[in-house]
C-alpha cells in the first residue's frame, strides 16, 4: 500500500512548513535587502509592493478552486515556482531587477496560505478537524524557524536568509507531493453557486468588518517591514532580534490553544476592542522601549494584537458569512486587511522611517484608535 498520512497530520505539517517560511520572510527579508545594499526607502517600497503582490496573487490565483484535488494540484504548482522564483536572486543584482523579481515571489508565494487554509477549512467541515490544535503547528514552525534564522544571521550573515528560504519550499513542495488519507474529494462544491468577490463587497454589512481588520491588521506594518531594522540600528544583535518574532508568536500560540476557552462569552466587537487596545500599548511601547526586556514583554502582545484580532475575525466569519460566500470572503480577507492594508502602511512606513525612526511605532498606535468606534456598528456588535 503507498505511503499516506493522516489528513490532519499532513495539515499539521503544511501549516508548519508554510509558516516556518514565512518565519524567515516576514521578520528577515528587509535584512536580506538591506545586506544587499538596498536604502530603507527603497526596501519600504518594495515591501509595499510586495505586499500588493500577495493581495492579486491570493485574489488571481486562488479562483475557480472547488474541490480538494484542484486546491492540492495548485499548491503543488505554487510552491515549486515560487523555489525557482526565489532562486532567481541569485542571477541578479541590478535594484530594478531586484525590485521586480520580489514582486513576482510574493504573487506566487501568498496564495499558498489561502489555499492551505481552504483545504484546512474543508477538513473542519468534512471530517471535523480540530483547527486550533492543528493550526497551533503554523505559529510552532514560524517561532521556531524565526529564532533558528536569526541565530543563523548573526553565526553567517543575511545570505543565510535566501537560501533557508528555498531550502523551506523545498521541503514543502515534497510534503504536497505526500499523498493524504481521507482527504475530501469531489462533490465538496457548495449547493449554492460561490459567490463572487464583488459581490461581496457590494454588500455595505461586510465594511465594518473590513474596515477593522484593515486597522489592525495593517497596525503591525511598522513592526513587519522595519521592526528588524529598528533593533538593528540600535544596537540589538540578530539572534534577540529572532528571540523577539518568537516570543510574539509564543503569545500568539497561547490564544489560539486557549482562545475558545478564554474568549467563549466574549462578544466579537469586545474582542475586537481588546485588540485595539493591545495596539495601541504594544506600538507605544515598542516606540519608547530601547532595551531587550521591554521589548521582549510587549512582544507577548502579539497574541492580541494578532491572535485575538484573527480569532475574532474567524468567528465572524463562521457567524455571519454563509458557506456560498466563504471562499470569496477568505480571499478578500487575505487580499485587503493582510495585504493591501499592510502594504500601504508599509509604504508609508518606507518613507517616514528615515526622519522619525522609532516615532513609527507611535503612528500605528493612532491607526488603530478608528477600531473603538467602528466596533460599535451594529454589523459587528450585535454578534454574540
Amino acid at each position: 500500500m503507498r505511503f499516506a498520512l493522516p489528513s490532519s497530520i499532513w495539515m499539521g505539517f503544511y501549516y508548519a512548513f508554510f509558516f516556518g517560511v514565512f518565519g524567515i520572510l516576514l521578520p528577515f527579508w528587509a535584512l536580506w535587502l538591506k545586506g544587499e545594499g538596498i536604502s530603507t526607502e527603497m526596501i519600504g517600497s518594495m515591501l509595499a509592493f510586495a505586499l500588493v503582490a500577495r493581495s492579486a496573487g491570493a485574489l488571481l490565483l486562488t479562483r475557480n478552486l472547488v474541490t480538494t484535488t484542484s486546491l492540492l494540484t495548485r499548491v503543488q504548482r505554487l510552491t515549486l515556482t515560487a523555489m525557482v522564483a526565489f532562486s532567481g536572486f541569485y542571477l541578479i543584482e541590478n535594484v530594478y531587477a531586484i525590485f521586480l523579481l520580489v514582486i513576482l515571489t510574493n504573487f506566487i508565494f501568498s496564495p499558498l496560505m489561502a489555499l492551505g487554509e481552504t483545504i484546512g477549512a474543508k477538513l473542519v467541515r468534512y471530517n471535523n478537524m480540530d483547527y486550533g490544535r492543528v493550526r497551533l503547528w503554523g505559529s510552532i514552525g514560524f517561532m521556531l524557524s524565526s529564532a533558528l534564522t536569526g541565530f543563523l544571521v548573526e553565526e553567517f550573515d543575511h545570505r543565510i536568509i535566501l537560501l533557508s528560504i528555498i531550502i523551506g519550499l523545498g521541503i514543502l513542495f515534497l510534503l504536497t507531493i505526500t499523498p493524504a488519507k481521507n482527504m475530501p474529494e469531489g462533490g465538496t462544491a457548495t449547493s449554492k453557486p460561490s459567490s463572487g468577490i464583488l459581490t461581496i463587497l457590494k454588500r455595505p454589512a461586510f465594511w465594518p468588518f473590513l474596515a477593522i481588520t484593515s486597522l489592525l491588521q495593517g497596525a503591525h506594518a511598522a513592526y513587519y517591514g522595519f521592526g528588524a531594522v529598528y533593533w538593528q540600528d540600535i544596537g540589538i544583535s540578530e539572534i534577540y532580534i529572532g528571540y523577539f518574532w518568537s516570543v510574539g508568536v509564543a503569545g500568539e500560540i497561547l490564544f489560539l490553544a486557549f482562545g475558545k476557552r478564554i474568549f467563549g462569552n466574549v462578544s466579537i466587537a469586545m474582542m475586537f476592542v481588546i485588540a485595539a487596545a493591545g495596539s495601541v500599548l504594544r506600538w507605544t511601547t515598542l516606540g519608547y522601549a530601547m532595551d531587550v526586556t521591554p521589548i521582549m514583554l510587549s512582544q507577548l502582545l502579539h497574541g492580541v494584537t494578532f491572535g485575538v484580532a484573527h480569532l475574532a475575525s474567524m468567528r465572524y466569519m463562521a457567524e455571519r458569512v454563509s458557506e456560498e460566500d466563504a471562499v470569496a470572503t477568505q480571499a478578500i480577507y487575505a487580499a485587503l486587511p493582510f495585504s493591501l492594508a499592510i502594504a500601504l502602511l508599509t509604504f508609508v512606513s518606507g518613507l517616514f522611517y528615515p526622519l522619525v525612526k522609532a516615532d513609527i511605532f507611535i503612528y500605528m498606535a493612532f491607526a488603530v484608535l478608528p477600531v473603538f468606534l467602528i466596533a460599535r456598528s451594529k454589523h459587528i456588535a450585535v454578534i454574540k
